[in-house]
């Protein structure tokens, strides 16, 4: 595991928060399809921009997203 601060160092905060932002949305929709028996298409779009949710997002803290997700037929 590589510790928090060294990844930060290396890789830039903005770009380590866009991929613990992405894995966020990713698991959390992935859990509520699940939840829900959905049966859904692999287009996926997030209303906000990425540079809102990065100006919102703090570690530890509830991440509030709109989605949209395509159901199957």
């Amino acid at each position: 595991m590589i510790h928090r601060d060294v990844l930060v160092e290396v890789l830039g905060l903005s770009k380590v928060y866009k991929q613990v932002i992405k894995k966020v949305i990713n698991s959390t929709i992935a859990e509520y399809v699940e939840k829900a028996g959905l049966e859904v298409g692999k287009d996926l779009r997030v209303e906000q921009s990425f540079e809102d949710l990065e100006a919102s997002f703090e570690p530890g803290e509830k991440l509030s997203f709109d989605a949209v997700i395509h159901l199957q037929k």
